[in-house]
């Protein structure tokens, strides 16, 4: 749990406070909205884990009691059974909703993003591969399969598979670049796209 939180913490502070000061890197960053709803998603995810129920029972507790603020003060919705490698940032808050679901490493959301099932539509959400980016307001609907190195639009609807590799926009959304490699460049320190 402790080096999956580490790994949240260093994509944000690299992808996100990479020219800040000292403070904001180190200590500002704890304080933010998203960086506390996902350390309460990791320590929740860690505590559905145990086996006994003598550790599980009163671990659980604190970690209901913030899940409950992160949900009502925050408006960032983490299923607790969801699956995300290592690196998941959360720029922004509010609007959130993230089901269970399996997800890859280095994966980051902006404000306002839903990942779920089409209404009436029976299946799993989607699953969502490593180095993905799901711009603010973002929907990622049914049971479809996004890529690895693949970059989700502000405001666009996903309701198809997308390939590796993709930037896709628009409702509903459409490949506007099969070569994105922008995604692994930031994560290498090789480009400053923000």
């Amino acid at each position: 749990m402790l080096a999956l939180i580490k790994s949240d913490i260093d994509l944000k502070k690299n992808w996100f406070l990479k020219n800040d000061s000292w403070m904001t890197k180190n200590v500002r960053v704890f304080m933010e909205p998203g960086t506390i709803a996902v350390i309460v998603y990791r320590y929740g995810h860690w505590v559905h884990q145990q086996k006994s129920p003598f550790i599980k029972f009163p671990l659980m507790l604190p970690y209901l009691a913030a899940w409950f603020l992160v949900v009502i003060c925050f408006g960032i919705y983490i299923n607790v059974h969801m699956k995300v490698g290592k690196g998941f940032a959360i720029h922004n808050f509010s609007g959130i909703f993230l089901p269970k679901t399996t997800v890859g490493d280095n994966f980051i959301v902006f404000q306002n993003v839903t990942v779920g099932h089409l209404r009436g539509q029976a299946g799993r959400p989607p699953k969502i591969g490593n180095n993905v980016f799901l711009g603010a307001g973002a929907k990622v609907m049914g049971d479809i399969t996004i890529g690895n190195n693949v970059v989700v639009g502000a405001n666009s609807l996903v309701i198809n598979n997308v390939p590796d590799g993709c930037s896709v926009v628009g409702v509903p959304a459409r490949i506007v670049s099969r070569d994105t490699e922008w995604m692994e460049e930031k994560l290498a320190g090789k480009g400053d796209h923000w």
